[in-house]
């Protein structure tokens, strides 16, 4: 019995274990943005009622350029993150306002 070259599956569990990871570290992100940039300025319930109102992206972009004018200090990959984990309502920012269940 012959054997795939490893040619072959290297690029396959290479994909396997970016496709695993990939969730979690966008998790990780929004997290981390949230609590480190987010709820240095806002309490929870001033994120969590915006949550409620399941926004869309072109109002989170708006309310994130707004918080920047106020000082917010978010360079344009974090924007982006956070308007992805805002608008795609990412399970960790679900799960801080409560609204995982």
């Amino acid at each position: 019995m012959s054997h795939p070259p490893t040619t072959t599956i290297l690029p396959f569990i290479v994909f396997l274990l970016l496709a695993f990871s990939l969730p979690a570290a966008a998790e990780d992100a929004c997290d981390s943005l949230v609590k480190n940039k987010c709820l240095s300025c806002h309490f929870e319930t001033r994120i969590c009622q915006k949550m409620k109102k399941k926004k869309g992206k072109s109002s989170w972009k708006r309310t994130i350029k707004s918080m920047i004018r106020h000082g917010a200090k978010l360079n344009k990959g974090e924007q982006k993150v956070l308007v992805q984990c805002f608008t795609s309502r990412d399970p960790s920012v679900l799960s801080l306002c409560g609204l995982d269940k």
